[in-house]
């Protein structure tokens, strides 16, 4: 099933752009125009149509050189709808269920574990609290007194966070606690972190990575916090000598991936568009609002959410973090999918870009 997968992305994806293009003189204008009014950060732009890119564009500088199609970058949230894809595979696969207490997989080690359901956590509603507030593990995070961006992060680190769950099932609250279990569970079910990261980057689309190799290291930009006029960058602020340990990676389920405009692209795409990557009635599930998301004013499915912008309705998710921002989603109605990456958290750089472009985009 992974082996094809991989070969329709392989024959469906073409770089080829069709006869008739997109607007491209009001694209380029809202994307010039939008870079500036966040402070011109490193950005990729992608649009396709059913696998085919009809537009592109990129700015800025990756750290000291500028960014190009090959740079790489921290997806940090939209990673929730990517994981999410691939637990939904494995629950068609008949490897996962949706309903059953993550106790199921975890054992009782989390707590709450024999009432918390996989379906929980993906919409947000198990109640888990904030573990980067936890008085256990805040300080390994910066600017914490514990905080080292070149020890790697384990589970026996964060787990000490995780408090007992406030009224599972009952409440939505956007929750990075709920999707770090998520990658505990995927890696106890797969053999291992490693094991886990070797079947996601067999399920997934060239250039996105869970891996902070060094190949990525070389491809990979900085993340820019603008704080109080000033601009800070994340990676060496904190004195990382190579990619943060927090950026992506496990054990980071909130933040897994990164990668390039066109990679996230090329996933929206096959998961919304042209529903290769689940069933019909899998990708219905996934969308559709949760009562209690409702309730909350931040209708939200299952690792995604829906934007309306000019009349339109795209599926998709946003992210921030250490110094990126990302943006992309797709128009079912129409088989388009927009991704906006960015190197600079703050001003809703990627989600700001990524608006303007719709908005642009009239055909």
């Amino acid at each position: 099933m992974v082996r094809a997968l991989v070969l329709a992305f392989s024959l469906l994806v073409s770089l080829t752009p069709p006869a008739t293009a997109a607007p491209e003189t009001a694209l380029d204008a809202a994307f010039a125009k939008a870079a500036a009014k966040v402070g011109n950060p490193g950005v990729q732009a992608v649009l396709l149509r059913n696998g085919t890119p009809i537009w592109s564009a990129v700015s800025g500088n990756a750290v000291k050189s500028p960014v190009t199609d090959e740079t790489l970058f921290g997806y940090a949230s939209f990673s929730k709808l990517v994981l999410t894809t691939y637990v939904l595979h494995l629950v068609e696969t008949g490897t996962l269920a949706l309903d059953k207490p993550i106790s199921t997989y975890l054992g009782t080690d989390v707590p709450g574990s024999t009432v918390v359901t996989l379906r929980m956590l993906l919409q947000h509603t198990a109640g888990y609290p904030d573990l980067y507030e936890s008085p256990e593990t805040v300080n390994l995070f910066p600017p914490g007194d514990d905080y080292d961006p070149d020890r790697p992060y384990t589970w026996a680190m964060l787990s000490p966070g995780i408090h007992p769950p406030v009224a599972p099932g009952t409440k939505y609250e956007y929750s990075n606690t709920g999707f770090i279990t998520v990658a505990r569970l995927l890696s106890r079910v797969s053999g291992g972190d490693a094991a886990l990261v070797r079947r996601l980057h067999a399920f997934l689309p060239q250039d996105i990575t869970a891996e902070r190799s060094p190949s990525a290291a070389r491809r990979l930009a900085h993340g820019y916090v603008v704080d109080k006029g000033r601009t800070i960058d994340y990676f060496t602020h904190f004195g990382a000598t190579g990619i943060p340990t927090d950026e992506y990676g496990m054990p980071w389920g909130d933040g897994l991936f990164a990668g390039s405009a066109l990679g996230a692209a090329k996933l929206l795409d096959a998961l919304f568009a042209r529903k290769q990557l689940l069933k019909p009635a899998t990708i219905a599930q996934m969308t559709k609002v949760t009562p209690e998301s409702v309730k909350a004013g931040d209708p939200y499915g299952m690792g995604t959410q829906a934007e309306t912008v000019a009349g339109r309705s795209w599926q998709g998710h946003s992210g921030v973090f250490g110094g990126f921002t990302s943006m992309g989603g797709t128009d079912m109605t129409r088989g388009v999918t927009l991704m906006v990456v960015t190197n600079q958290e703050g001003r809703a750089a990627a989600h700001t870009i990524w608006k303007s472009l719709a908005t642009a985009f009239v055909q």
